[in-house]
């Protein structure tokens, strides 16, 4: 009987660690995703980086003005790039357990910078960024 309590417990506290790490992996895969499609996004104003917005519980309507406002900023600029993530780091680190995680932008003129009419970015960028979180998860060790 001592043995089977003791092996009862042991998988409560292996239930509990991972669950915590799955919590983990599912933040840190948004963070991924995040990360990428706000470095990808082309930039000109900043507009259209600075409004990838991330929340949890439900999506964001929202849409917001640069970070840091500018003309012909280009895809190396920090500033909208550097808002952008840490905006997302910020909802992010509020999950709960459980909880889906949004990722959108809400500009209407996001679907045509992805399918391409931008010479800064590829079409496609917003699928390389999903493609990057799902290479993350299969990387992803939950039981550590």
């Amino acid at each position: 009987m001592a043995s089977l309590k003791n092996f009862s417990r042991r998988i409560v506290l292996l239930a509990k660690k991972f669950g915590a790490n799955v919590n983990k992996v599912v933040k840190r895969t948004a963070i991924v995703v995040d990360q990428t499609v706000v470095l990808a996004t082309p930039v000109d104003t900043g507009r259209a980086r600075s409004n990838w917005i991330v929340s949890t519980g439900s999506p964001s309507s929202s849409k917001i003005e640069p970070y840091a406002p500018g003309s012909k900023l280009g895809l190396g600029e920090t500033g909208n790039a550097g808002g952008a993530i840490a905006q997302g780091h910020a909802a992010v680190s509020g999950r709960l357990p459980g909880q889906p995680i949004f990722i959108v932008n809400n500009l209407s003129y996001i679907d045509e910078l992805n399918k391409g009419h931008s010479d800064q970015a590829a079409a496609g960028f917003v699928e390389k960024a999903i493609q990057a979180g799902n290479a993350f998860l299969r990387k992803a060790k939950v039981l550590r």
